[in-house]
């Protein structure tokens, strides 16, 4: 069975496949950079699925958003490219003293911190007293970058990305 077509415009793409499928797939990456940075601000401004806050906190910051103050660790919330191949999307944000905001959060059981004299006098002075034998605070899990995640996986977004890629590439695109 003969075969017809453009022989010679097969050859262009295929030719510079390599260098439009590079460039293409970076494309999808940095665009699925984009759409999960944009997921995981969204669970972080509608709080879906995240226990509420304790009242005293709500009368303190004012408002009952969890996660939500002055919007430092939202704005932490990004991506970038590690390798040309290799994109990190996350949330960059450390306490003063070093704690990692965003793994706190992240662990679905949550956290026991520790009482330490300065937070107890910092409580103290705002009109929350602890109990002598309360020696740890538990913080609930406020999980946002896992399930922003799972959201992102499982409407197929990379599915589709990367398959535009591959199609512009063999478009010659």
């Amino acid at each position: 069975m003969a075969k017809f077509g453009n022989w010679n415009k097969l050859r262009g793409v295929m030719s510079g496949f390599d260098r439009s499928i590079a460039r293409n797939c970076s494309v999808a990456l940095a665009r699925a950079g984009v759409k999960l940075e944009g997921i995981i601000k969204g669970r972080i401004l509608s709080g879906r699925g995240m226990s509420k806050l304790h009242g005293f906190t709500v009368d303190q910051k004012g408002s009952s958003k969890p996660l939500i103050d002055d919007g430092d660790l939202l704005g932490s919330v990004g991506y970038r490219f590690i390798k040309r191949d290799i994109v990190f999307v996350g949330a960059h944000r450390k306490s003063a003293d070093g704690t990692d905001i965003a793994a706190l959060h992240e662990r679905e059981e949550g956290a026991r911190i520790r009482v330490t004299p300065k937070m107890r006098a910092y409580l103290r002075a705002r009109g929350f007293l602890l109990k002598k034998s309360t020696t740890h605070l538990f913080i609930p899990g406020r999980p946002y970058i896992k399930p922003a995640f799972r959201d992102f996986k499982s409407k197929g977004y990379m599915r589709g990305l990367f398959g535009k890629a591959v199609e512009d590439a063999l478009k010659g695109e």
